[in-house]
């Protein structure tokens, strides 16, 4: 790395690639804020996998920058392993790491199992109700990245933030908006007066966020949508995208409502061919935009992402009355 990778976004705001080696994600956006001198703290905006080379890369592009962790809180804008992997190895005695309070209660581990665990243990059991194979099951929970490559739990302690608090980072304040959706506790960060807004995995510009059910979530889909429609109404002319290059944010939302509105129209015309659904049959139905074949050639650890995502589809069109979910010995759905 050199100081020619690392860009600055507004004066004292920088933006660190940080490499996701393997992952189709490519790389993480780390933001950092520098403080105002004086002991004044800076602030380093997620963290990369719990991996060597994402470390490294942060504390390269920090040393660039004359930034010591020594001196910096971490920001984390939700709990996934990619943002928030690396904050027990990089935070400092005497700092502190920041993140939703919702998404707060799952990085804090259990003493009988890990919370990461736990999550794992419960979507798995979900997935088995809707006749997912048990081979499938644990080959997807042998691979998933939120797993080997999270943080460690109980080292460190989160100070959760609540929608709307304010948090000071050099010259900047920055306002916390719950967004959930992506994650239940996702929180973008408005840097107030700027029109700059660090938005996580909310807005994502040539991808698009994976929206999955959530244990706690009746209707994760419906969540993330109302989130758009939040975010929509910040005047966000510098978007901070937590992967890749960020572009038109309010030509972004509106994209990324109407990409879900034809997912919903695509789930229900799959259901309404098979008569009555399960969701490998739906799932396996749907167009993905992945280096795959068919459904048998999908990489085991992107079929994890994309069960998730059918099944927060399949939820938000039986919350909205569309579809009815027959509980029998495997659930399926059929159109009401």
């Amino acid at each position: 790395m050199t100081k020619e990778d690392i860009m600055e976004i507004l004066p004292g705001i920088y933006r660190i690639p940080v490499p996701l080696t393997g992952n189709p994600l490519k790389e993480l956006n780390s933001y950092v804020i520098r403080g105002n001198g004086n002991g004044d703290r800076n602030v380093l905006v997620d963290t990369g996998f719990r991996r060597e080379e994402c470390r490294n890369a942060v504390l390269e592009g920090l040393k660039l920058l004359g930034i010591r962790m020594e001196d910096t809180d971490i920001l984390l804008t939700h709990l996934h392993a990619d943002h928030t992997g690396n904050a027990a190895e990089l935070l400092c005695p005497e700092r502190h790491a920041y993140i939703g309070e919702i998404d707060q209660v799952h990085l804090v581990g259990h003493e009988d199992k890990s919370e990461n665990e736990r999550i794992h243990w419960m979507r798995q059991a979900r997935l088995r109700a809707h006749g997912i194979p048990e081979e499938l099951l644990q080959a997807m929970f042998d691979n998933a990245p939120s797993r080997t490559m999270a943080g460690r739990e109980g080292v460190i302690a989160y100070t959760p933030l609540k929608d709307g608090q304010e948090l000071a980072a050099g010259d900047y304040i920055l306002k916390a908006v719950h967004t959930p959706g992506h994650t239940p506790g996702q929180m973008c960060f408005d840097i107030a007066g700027t029109g700059a807004m660090i938005l996580g995995d909310h807005v994502l510009f040539d991808i698009t966020p994976n929206i999955t059910d959530w244990e706690e979530a009746e209707d994760s889909l419906g969540d993330y949508l109302a989130s758009l429609d939040k975010i929509d109404r910040y005047q966000v002319t510098i978007p901070m995208p937590g992967h890749r290059k960020p572009g038109d944010f309010h030509g972004r939302t509106a994209a990324l409502k109407a990409h879900h509105a034809a997912r919903l129209e695509e789930c229900m015309g799959i259901v309404e061919r098979l008569g009555k659904g399960q969701l490998n049959e739906i799932a396996s139905s749907m167009k993905w935009r992945i280096r795959a074949d068919s459904w048998d050639t999908f990489p085991v650890g992107q079929k994890w992402f994309a069960l998730g995502e059918c099944l927060a589809h399949l939820d938000h069109l039986v919350v909205t009355g569309r579809l009815r979910r027959h509980e029998d010995e495997i659930i399926r759905y059929e159109i009401l």
